[in-house]
């Protein structure tokens, strides 16, 4: 299975980074602007706009989700197995991959 980076959903993800982006990067400047930094104050109510833009656009992105959602075929259908044999693969498997991950984490020693 592939990840879309078009589908609908991951437009919320991508702004989302965006904002946590842009937020971080320009943190500094509400101490400026309080100092009475002109050239801060500026470019702070700039980056102030910039987020209210994307959180507005998230807002617009969160109320279409759950359509976007609810048209994606089950995972049934996109693994092109039934649920049965989801459910028998999932319980054999479970006791391989704890016994790998012990033995990984044995020969990784202590973090």
């Amino acid at each position: 299975m592939t990840e879309d980076p078009a589908h609908p959903s991951m437009a919320l993800n991508t702004r989302f980074s965006e904002v946590e982006c842009l937020a971080e990067s320009h943190q500094h400047l509400s101490k400026e602007s309080m100092s009475g930094n002109k050239p801060a104050n500026a470019v702070l109510h700039k980056v102030l706009k910039q987020l209210e833009e994307l959180l507005s656009d998230m807002k617009a992105d969160v109320t279409r989700l759950p359509a976007t959602i609810a048209r994606i075929p089950p995972v049934a259908v996109r693994l092109q197995m039934s649920e049965r044999n989801i459910l028998s693969r999932l319980a054999s498997r479970g006791p391989d991959l704890a016994a790998q991950n012990q033995t990984s984490q044995q020969t990784q020693g202590p973090r």
